[in-house]
């Protein structure tokens, strides 16, 4: 007798899914892992310093004095602040806790990225290699563990782009997708007032390529509308101090060099001027012949999907950056800082990623492909080895612990007649004084965490006007030593001058340091 087969049922939780995994999808899952794991390592290894200091002095008071904190301050709209509160209500004051929030906000720029790499049908490769030098990029990296609004403000950007495009490709006047994408520009002009570049540059690609102008023109009023009680407050405030001076004096007007600097920063270029340069050669040369065969394709008339992703790449890349310089150079006072253009970093590591892997022929292209994730892959081997140092303009101070040196100076500090004046003195850069600021902000939180009131900080702009201040018998002067530094220390000044000078307390970093100095006169 034969025996019937037996039939097995397979269980739900047994089943075999054969799930067609690639190896560029693998490839991606592991650079968004290490895009988070980057910004997160070293993320509480350094304390709150200069702008982050300031911002927790603001958001520590109740809300209508931390508005009016802000609105004095004038440079940042507040919804950072409104956010950065709510935070600490919800966690407290530890270093972890406050550090998270910037840092979930970068991790969060994934999401968006994807989504518009979407949009855009960018294919796998494309994305991986330019998620790849977004993930081991120091500057956004840097911003993305500091308690400033840059991070959240890229993210939102992000977020508007994706939106826009969508926006853009629907075939009518999609109002489900434009109310999405005037929420979202909303949140970005007041994160940070460069969201209105956001706002303006899909404007201005919308009018290039004809579309939708009068219906996304009515996100525009309504925006304007909604922004108006804040701007109105901020007008009055600066008209009440005599202009934007007072705040934004310590801005340089920029050169050409500040804008190959901020393209060779994107690209992770590390060292002398010509190792910039042939930075900017490698990652904007593939640029050339994509331009240069689009045109070819319109004249032959060819569809417009590679134009308007160039178009738009190069717009948001490029053009913020010249418009600004531009601005600048033609206003008394300039406002072009560098980490002011955070949101203008994926666009640009797209387009280059987009235009490497146009070229042709495919030898060409592999080798390419190598030379772009070797250069990134060695700037993000640099920016660990050094922390990400960065000793120039307002990245003085960042890499110092402050907490430490604040604790020390009060432990230091004898009983005496209070308050004990600490004068703060300043470095020149570029012909501005840099420093002061960093230094009060950073050492007043601290001081105000502890409780400790026995300081008051004074500015000494220079070593002269540093002895002529000084009337005590006893007080503090805290101030950077930086490498190239060619004037006198104020310890120098001081121990000329015969005052007698204590023992230092000092944070050395990568041969510059910041000292804090207890000065007696004889």
């Amino acid at each position: 007798m034969s025996r019937k087969p037996a039939i097995t049922m397979a269980s739900p939780t047994n089943r075999v899914i054969n799930l067609p995994i690639s190896l560029p999808a693998v490839i991606l899952a592991t650079l968004i892992t290490a895009f988070a794991v980057l910004r997160v390592w070293y993320m509480t290894t350094y304390s709150l310093w200069g702008g982050e200091a300031f911002s927790m002095l603001g958001v520590k008071q109740d809300w209508n004095a931390m508005f009016a904190y802000i609105i004095a301050d004038i440079v940042h709209p507040p919804l950072f602040y409104v956010f950065l509160k709510l935070w600490i209500l919800v966690g407290g004051e530890s270093l972890f806790w406050l550090k998270l929030f910037p840092v979930l906000n970068g991790i969060a720029m994934v999401v968006p990225l994807l989504l518009l790499c979407r949009e855009l049908n960018l294919r796998l490769p494309v994305v991986n290699l330019a998620l790849l030098l977004i993930a081991l990029n120091g500057y956004l990296i840097h911003y993305a563990q500091e308690l400033r609004m840059y991070s959240m403000f890229a993210f939102l950007a992000l977020c508007s782009f994706w939106l826009f495009i969508r926006f853009f490709k629907a075939a009518d006047n999609d109002i489900q997708s434009l109310i999405m994408l005037t929420a979202v520009n909303l949140l970005t002009i007041y994160t940070h007032y460069y969201g209105w570049l956001v706002v303006g540059l899909e404007l201005l690609f919308l009018i290039l390529w004809r579309r939708k102008i009068l219906v996304f023109g009515s996100s525009i009023v309504l925006l304007l509308l909604l922004f108006s009680p804040w701007a109105y407050l901020v007008i009055q405030a600066a008209r009440s101090i005599g202009g934007l001076e007072k705040n934004l004096d310590w801005i340089p007007k920029p050169r050409l060099t500040d804008i190959l600097h901020f393209y060779s920063t994107l690209n992770g270029a590390s060292g002398s001027r010509y190792i910039e340069l042939l930075g900017l050669l490698l990652f904007n040369l593939p640029l050339l012949p994509w331009f240069v065969g689009i045109l070819r394709a319109r004249r032959q008339g060819s569809t417009e999907d590679d134009a308007i992703l160039f178009s738009w790449l190069a717009m948001l890349s490029f053009l913020p950056v010249l418009v600004i310089f531009l601005v600048s150079q033609k206003l008394e006072q300039a406002v072009w800082i560098d980490r002011y253009f955070i949101f203008i970093a994926a666009p640009y590591m797209l387009l280059v990623a987009a235009a490497v892997y146009r070229l042709e022929p495919k030898w060409i292209r592999n080798i390419y492909i190598f030379l772009i994730i070797l250069w990134g892959a060695l700037a993000g081997i640099n920016d660990l080895r050094t922390n990400r140092v960065a000793w120039t303009g307002a990245q003085l101070g960042s890499r110092i612990n402050w907490e430490s040196l604040t604790i020390q100076m009060e432990q230091a500090e004898p009983a005496s007649e209070y308050p004990v004046i600490v004068y703060t003195a300043d470095v020149a850069s570029r012909g501005v004084a840099v420093g002061y600021w960093t230094i009060v902000t950073s050492l007043d939180y601290y001081l105000d965490l502890h409780n400790d009131t026995r300081f008051e900080m004074v500015a000494a702009r220079n070593n002269k006007a540093l002895i002529n201040q000084i009337e005590e018998d006893h007080f503090w002067v805290a101030y950077f030593d930086i490498v190239g530094w060619t004037e006198p220390t104020p310890k120098v000044a001081l121990e000329r001058n015969g005052f007698r000078v204590g023992d230092e307390i000092a944070y050395n970093v990568h041969g510059n340091r910041f000292v804090l100095l207890p000065v007696w006169k004889k």
